[in-house]
């Protein structure tokens, strides 16, 4: 096999996920035109039809996507051979792309950062925090961590932990107030809430009876705080500001040091017993990649006792 006619299937690949030769172009660093003609030598190669051009879009023939998915699998063979030879008897090496929610990825992935490039010196780190789920296959991305259900079947998941919301406050809150009882008592008291544009906010509880799960309960929260950041409405909390519903992680050590309070632990809120979770997603073609794998188990091995 010729180099131009592999590097012609890695220029088919991208093309085939992004449905550009102009995006392709961008991410490989050669020229739209340079991109076009790999593909038609490829198609001239092959002796069959691969792309479906029109004027405002480009699709898969049938051929196509059968084509893509052996070349998926056989460059993702290739490269991890040639990585596994690469490192063979060695530590991990060459740059990671790192995808992770905003607020997760600062408060829970940055501070490892520092102590796993000491320990794999030999590898870079790019990581992207946003809470938009990016196409990793597009965006060239090694890995992801991605809270809540899972979307994508065709991504490899591992869980990393669970996702639970704890519904508190500051004590200095409450001053001056009856705690709530009962999840209807909230509708006495001012709610900072989680709210992204246009959605409609609604906390859901369970009630825990003798150990086991009961009915559950939906309360429209009402005050005078919404925003689509959970550390806005952490720093609202701390002030004494109202009640949120924000996750284990973010405020377990305020918890421990007394400056946030748990409310009403008999009725979790209800995603908590539906255990949403969080979980490392990665492309077919990074299964067998020694980076993905060294920075999965090293992130797990320090986080996950925090995700239960």
């Amino acid at each position: 096999m010729s180099m131009d006619l592999l590097f012609a299937m890695r220029v088919f690949q991208r093309v085939a996920s992004t449905r550009s030769f102009t995006d392709t172009g961008e991410l490989m660093g050669v020229a739209t035109s340079s991109v076009s003609r790999h593909v038609d030598a490829l198609e001239t190669h092959l002796g069959v039809k691969l792309l479906t051009r029109s004027t405002r879009r480009l699709s898969l023939t049938e051929t196509g996507r059968a084509y893509k998915e052996q070349v998926d699998a056989l460059l993702a063979d290739l490269d991890a051979m040639h990585e596994n030879i690469a490192a063979h008897g060695a530590e991990p090496r060459g740059k990671l792309k790192v995808s992770a929610p905003r607020v997760f990825g600062k408060r829970l992935l940055a501070p490892l950062v520092p102590a796993f490039l000491k320990a794999y010196p030999k590898m870079t780190l790019e990581i992207s925090l946003t809470d938009e789920y990016v196409d990793l296959v597009e965006t060239d991305t090694d890995l992801a961590i991605r809270i809540g259900a899972l979307g994508d079947s065709s991504l490899v998941s591992r869980a990393l932990g669970r996702y639970r919301r704890v519904l508190c406050c500051h004590p200095s809150y409450l001053e001056g107030r009856e705690p709530p009882a009962m999840p209807q008592d909230l509708a006495a008291h001012n709610c900072l809430r989680y709210r992204r544009s246009g959605e409609r906010v609604v906390w859901s509880f369970g009630q825990l009876e003798h150990g086991e799960r009961g009915e559950t309960f939906d309360f429209l929260p009402q005050g005078d705080l919404a925003a689509n950041d959970i550390e806005v409405l952490l720093s609202a909390a701390l002030a004494g500001a109202g009640i949120a519903q924000l996750p284990n992680w973010l405020v377990r050590d305020a918890l421990a040091e007394g400056q946030l309070v748990q409310l009403l632990p008999c009725h979790p809120i209800a995603s908590s017993l539906q255990a949403a979770g969080i979980h490392f997603v990665y492309a077919l073609n990074r299964r067998k990649s020694r980076k993905v794998h060294a920075f999965m188990e090293f992130v797990a091995d320090r986080t996950a006792p925090l995700l239960v």
